[in-house]
């Protein structure tokens, strides 16, 4: 029988880990975003060598699952910094924070899916516009910071949305390295109290409540955007 009174003693605890979840959601997104900026530049501008790089690396992060990389991150950054300090740089191979690690690998992760959400809005613009700005007088720059990337914005927040709520859903799995958070919690309960059914409803519970409250934010961020840039537009 399900048990509402462990259900209801238990959700509290469960609740009081959800900064953790937020937290590192939150960080790995802005990191990830800085970086997705990054290689959207030198892919567009198809810079050598590194265009390349850009592209393995995005096929690589988007081609296999978040919890492999986590595991790579987790076990192959240890022996980065070791093999760093054989070579006589001066590194601190032991206690690296699992949050640290936790943050890179949902970092890099959030920047692969990112750049190609970005670049997905930029060619979703018309270029034309661009260059009847151009034609007429408009610097280059101006045009592109006063037209494209006011569009591409719009264009962006969206898939920028889906991508930051599937990155909350993501952080389910870092119990695995050690983080206490939402699922940790629910999973340290319910194997305590042998009740499963109500600690992991609970952890639903919060992770909708998490994700419906920053959907909510992301459609007013949305809004208001549109109507800034829609204005901005007009002056121009």
């Amino acid at each position: 029988m399900f048990d509402f009174k462990f259900a209801i003693n238990s959700f509290p605890k469960i609740l009081s880990v959800a900064p953790t979840t937020i937290i590192l959601s939150v960080i790995a997104t802005i990191i990830g975003l800085i970086l997705a900026i990054l290689i959207v530049i030198i892919r567009e501008r198809k810079i050598k060598v590194f265009d390349s790089i850009a592209a393995v690396y995005v096929s690589f992060i988007r081609g296999t699952p978040i919890i492999v990389q986590l595991y790579v991150v987790y076990y192959g950054l240890p022996q980065l910094l070791v093999a760093l300090r054989s070579m006589g740089i001066n590194t601190k191979t032991n206690g690296l924070p699992v949050m640290l690690i936790a943050i890179l690998a949902y970092s890099f992760n959030a920047s692969a899916n990112i750049s190609e959400s970005i670049r997905s809005a930029y060619h979703s613009v018309d270029y034309q516009q661009y260059e009847a700005a151009v034609t007429v007088g408009m610097k280059p720059t101006r045009a592109m910071t006063r037209i494209v990337i006011p569009q591409l914005i719009t264009n962006f927040i969206p898939n920028f949305s889906n991508l930051f709520l599937d990155l909350v859903k993501d952080t389910a799995i870092v119990y695995n390295i050690g983080i206490v958070e939402i699922m940790a919690k629910a999973n340290i309960l319910s194997a305590l109290g042998f009740k499963y059914i109500e600690t992991y409803l609970d952890a639903l519970i919060i992770y909708v409540s998490i994700c419906w409250i920053f959907a909510k934010l992301f459609q007013i961020f949305e809004v208001v955007a549109r109507k800034y840039i829609s204005h901005t537009q007009e002056l121009i």
